[in-house]
């Protein structure tokens, strides 16, 4: 099922940077299933199996209201082209520091993008618990610091050799939710969407009403069986779109729950907290969100 509004649209307060970068690996590339870096564990192993041939990711720092915030840039390692598009992409609830995170920007820059992933937490390193309670309860709470947090990163993003181009962003789960604020803030300059994959739709009545019209394109796609995401969220989201003049997108993948994008979600016990892997809608969103971007970086408007 998918629904859609707006013009052009088929189917369905920042502080400023400052970057810190770290010599990449130069170690070759594993790419395997997903998996996690234990919490407080280095990342060296971790970025070693992202570097390759076609790939270099490196660690970038900035800072946002005094909070260190190092994320991973994952950028061509040999390309024709000097000048290239940016993609943000955003965590989810746990953090950036982990397989599932690198292997979606390390995809993006075999694709020909560079790539942020970034850090909305500052942990340093995967969170569970009750620290992770307390990062996600925060910026969930303040929806205007969360807002801005993308903001900055997008500000960072700039920051990054070879990126003078546009930029977009694609989120997960929690970054989900932050990508679609970040369209909510209306950025100046370069910055033409994003994409919500299994991302929590509200949040729109705690920001600055601000009108989207002509502004990013706003693609979410999510689970018709997320548990997290009703359908009385997806009307009130249709609502705030069309109010606000948004070109956008929102397409339900039938009976998947929340996290279909996640391989590592297969066990019954994930199923009855209402995560679940499928393989068929993680292929086909990417395949979305491939074409987003394709679209969002070459219109003219």
């Amino acid at each position: 099922r998918a629904v859609g509004g707006g013009k052009g649209t088929k189917g369905r307060g920042s502080s400023a940077a400052h970057v810190r970068r770290w010599p990449a690996s130069s170690s070759a590339g594993r790419v395997g299933a997903p998996r996690a870096a234990l919490g407080g564990s280095p990342m060296d192993s971790l970025l070693e199996d992202f570097n390759c041939a076609d790939v270099v990711v490196q660690k970038l720092s900035h800072f946002h209201d005094g909070q260190e915030l190092t994320g991973f840039v994952a950028s061509p390692r040999t390309s024709e082209h000097p000048s290239h598009h940016c993609v943000l992409v955003a965590h989810t609830a746990i953090g950036p520091q982990e397989s599932f995170i690198l292997d979606k920007a390390s995809k993006l820059a075999k694709l020909g993008y560079v790539s942020f992933a970034v850090d909305l937490f500052g942990a340093g390193h995967l969170v569970f618990g009750d620290e992770k309670v307390e990062h996600n309860s925060r910026l969930k709470e303040d929806r205007r610091l969360l807002q801005s947090r993308m903001v900055s990163a997008l500000e960072a993003s700039l920051s990054i050799p070879n990126v003078t181009g546009q930029v977009a962003a694609i989120g997960y789960c929690f970054g989900g939710t932050a990508v679609l604020d970040l369209c909510r803030a209306r950025p100046p300059g370069l910055f033409r969407g994003a994409v919500s994959l299994h991302g929590i739709l509200d949040g729109g009545e705690k920001l600055d009403s601000v009108s989207l019209e002509g502004g990013p394109k706003i693609l979410a796609l999510n689970g018709s069986s997320d548990p997290y995401v009703t359908q009385a969220d997806k009307a009130a989201f249709t609502a705030e779109m069309e109010s606000k003049n948004a070109r956008w997108r929102l397409h339900d993948f039938a009976e998947c729950m929340h996290a279909f994008t996640r391989p590592d979600k297969t066990k019954e016990e994930d199923r009855r907290m209402g995560l679940y892997y499928d393989e068929d809608a993680a292929t086909r969103s990417w395949e979305m969100v491939e074409a987003f971007l394709s679209e969002v970086f070459t219109r003219q408007e």
